[in-house]
């Protein structure tokens, strides 16, 4: 009897001393803040059930897999997977009143520090002289920081629009601010989004610079309410796609085409 007492006393001492691991999770436990009004899912997947949440619901992350954290709702105890960009460490600020109606993801306007004219799409750009070239990796891709706001506008059509840069390492990630700026976009793509290369004027954080862009919505979102499922890709000098690692000679020449339309 001594002996088997012996035994259950090793387990007992064995299990309380491993490490507590959830199985394909990383241990990541603290408590944050849904940064914005967003979904959180049933499943580590956007296309499993969802359920909206409010900005600045308090949760436990209780564990992380790919682009997700497991968490609970601290006020009903409801678990959940929410995008780890939805989940911050501190509260964020409430939109002030009064402001653009631009529902779910406001966000930080780090990077909208120029004024993108005041010019008709049928105008002449008063800032034209202005356009530079920037190759990616050297200045280019901190231009617009992540989470930032700013401007493009098409050479071809006149459109202007606003986007965020979601994120990108090698070419910057962007999405239409809104329902308007996608529907703008959409414009510009000749009414159906496809990955055509189209050149462009960034116009972020004081600088004009000459880009090119596709339309087609692809890969993950932040901004939930604007009515385009996805991001689209932004390309500077050099920069490369994400797919092959290697720069794409048509986003190329449009940068030259948006460049050569401001000083031509």
């Amino acid at each position: 009897m001594k002996h088997i007492r012996k035994v259950l006393l090793a387990i007992l001492v064995l299990l309380v001393t491993l490490p507590c691991v959830t199985t394909g999770f990383a241990t990541t436990r603290y408590t944050g803040y849904i940064n914005k009004d967003t979904y959180v899912y049933q499943k580590a997947s956007k296309s499993s059930k969802k359920i909206k949440v409010a900005r600045n619901t308090k949760v436990y992350v209780i564990g992380a897999k790919g682009n997700f954290y497991h968490v609970q709702n601290v006020k009903n105890k409801v678990k959940a997977y929410a995008l780890k960009s939805c989940v911050s460490r501190t509260k964020v600020p409430e939109p002030s009143s009064g402001g653009d109606d631009t529902g779910d993801d406001t966000g930080d306007d780090t990077g909208e520090t120029v004024d993108p004219g005041t010019e008709t799409e049928t105008g002449k750009p008063s800032w034209k002289s202005k356009v530079v070239k920037l190759d990616w990796y050297k200045t280019g891709k901190n231009v617009l920081k992540r989470g930032g706001y700013a401007y493009l506008y098409d050479i071809t059509t006149g459109i202007k629009l606003r986007i965020k840069r979601m994120g990108g390492t090698n070419h910057a990630d962007v999405e239409p601010a809104t329902k308007a700026d996608t529907a703008k976009l959409k414009k510009i793509a000749g009414g159906k989004f496809s990955w055509v290369c189209h050149a462009v004027i960034l116009m972020a954080n004081n600088q004009y610079v000459a880009c090119s862009v596709n339309t087609m919505p692809h890969g993950q979102q932040t901004i939930t309410n604007n009515g385009y499922d996805g991001q689209f890709c932004l390309h500077m000098v050099n920069s490369k796609t994400h797919g092959t690692g290697k720069v794409n000679p048509n986003h190329q020449a449009c940068i030259n085409k948006a460049y050569k339309w401001a000083h031509g």
